[in-house]
């Protein structure tokens, strides 16, 4: 786990620049009219949007990823369950056992 989240992180950022970079505007010849460029820019800015909502799908997605693993890992490093009542044993070994 420790391994996949750090590639598929890398992966997701070059995925997103990737998206990103197709808005900039990489036209030879500039616009001739105001329709033409309001045109443009609505497209180029949809596409930027569509880019911010991937990168807040992807913050929560890790962000939901994390949670698990913390509880995971506490689950699992919960400490044994106390005797019953009534009985000597400590849950705890002597000082001199450990």
């Amino acid at each position: 786990m420790y391994l996949v989240m750090p590639v598929l992180r890398t992966v997701v950022l070059v995925f997103i620049m990737g998206f990103t970079a197709r808005a900039l505007p990489f036209y030879w010849q500039t616009a001739k009219t105001f329709d033409e460029e309001h045109a443009r820019c609505t497209s180029a800015r949809d596409i930027l949007q569509q880019a911010a909502w991937l990168a807040v799908a992807w913050i929560l997605l890790e962000v939901v990823v994390g949670w698990l693993a913390v509880r995971r890992r506490r689950a699992a490093a919960a400490p044994p369950a106390a005797p019953p009542a009534g009985t000597d044993e400590s849950p705890h070994p002597p000082p001199h056992a450990r």
